[in-house]
């Protein structure tokens, strides 16, 4: 397993972006529909935020259609998480695994040294890469222990996005990850 490999290899490039001054419907719609849960946000093509589905939520508005429950007036702007942790396109699996082991979030925006977005890696995106990497050595208990518990993260966060139990398929998630450190 090469810790040590570009974060460049893995992460994913092909990102739907909003602006600051979409509107939160906008949003909404786009993660109701497609597998992803973040969506980063841009100012003058520098990443200056993010909205998840987790966002949502703690505004309720995850089910399918909350137009009635929607400002029409509200702004990405007004919800997005601007604490953002990043990791540099320098980076190597390691750092970014590192990074969101620190936990309260599942996705890193990957960014250059002028704040331009170049892919998102999420934990998914980590442990899939670590569970088709080939380990060259025998597993110790405690490491063929750690591969299950990392199996159980996987499948977790692959049911996530097709169940349509955002709330309760996120915490599974949460508890799977949190079990894993």
């Amino acid at each position: 397993m090469n810790l040590d490999t570009p974060i460049t290899h893995i992460m994913v490039t092909d990102l739907l972006t909003v602006e600051t001054g979409n509107a939160l419907s906008d949003v909404h719609r786009v993660l109701a529909k497609e597998r992803f849960h973040h969506v980063p946000v841009l100012e003058n093509d520098k990443l200056v935020g993010i909205i998840s589905q987790a966002d949502l939520l703690r505004y309720g508005l995850a089910d399918e259609e909350p137009s009635s429950r929607l400002d029409p007036r509200t702004r990405i702007a007004d919800i997005m998480r601007t604490d953002l942790v990043t990791v540099s396109d320098r980076a190597t699996v390691a750092e970014a695994a590192q990074r969101l082991s620190a936990g309260g979030f599942h996705s890193l925006p990957v960014v250059d040294e002028h704040g331009r977005l170049h892919g998102l890696v999420t934990s998914t995106d980590l442990i899939e890469f670590l569970l088709e990497t080939p380990i060259e050595r025998p597993l110790s208990a405690d490491l063929e222990q750690r591969l299950e518990q990392l199996e159980r993260v996987f499948k977790a966060a692959k049911l996530y996005p097709h169940s349509g139990l955002a709330a309760s398929e996120h915490a599974r998630l949460e508890r799977a990850i949190e079990a894993v450190r």
